[in-house]
């Protein structure tokens, strides 16, 4: 081990490629020297959705709304696919790896709309 320590992951919560963000759990992402919290939301009207904020020192710096499966999101510069929206549970993103990949784009839930 070094003596810094061991080296910062920016998604330790993520497995295999899959971060299950648990409803009203803030997670503290690592990106550009900053602490970021991303926080989700769940909501079963009109049908079950997803939302999930991005902030930085109290500020929103992203916000997307109205998450089903498929939908595509940007979080701290990392490209993700909702694989699943569980009420009261969890939003579960996939990480994007290449552009094929991408599917919806961020036309479809752009950053800071509400």
């Amino acid at each position: 081990m070094s003596p810094d320590g061991p080296p910062q992951v920016k998604y330790p919560f993520e497995f295999d490629g899959r971060w299950p963000l648990r409803y009203h759990v803030p997670y503290a992402v690592e990106y550009e020297g900053r602490t970021h919290m991303v926080l989700a939301d769940l909501f079963a009207e009109p049908s079950v959705h997803g939302q999930i904020k991005v902030s930085c020192a109290g500020e929103l710096v992203a916000r997307h709304d109205d998450l089903t499966p498929g939908d595509t999101v940007e979080i701290t510069g990392d490209t993700w696919r909702v694989a699943e929206v569980e009420y009261r549970k969890r939003v579960v993103l996939v990480r994007v790896t290449d552009a094929a990949d991408r599917g919806a784009t961020e036309e479809d839930h752009e950053e800071d709309h509400g």
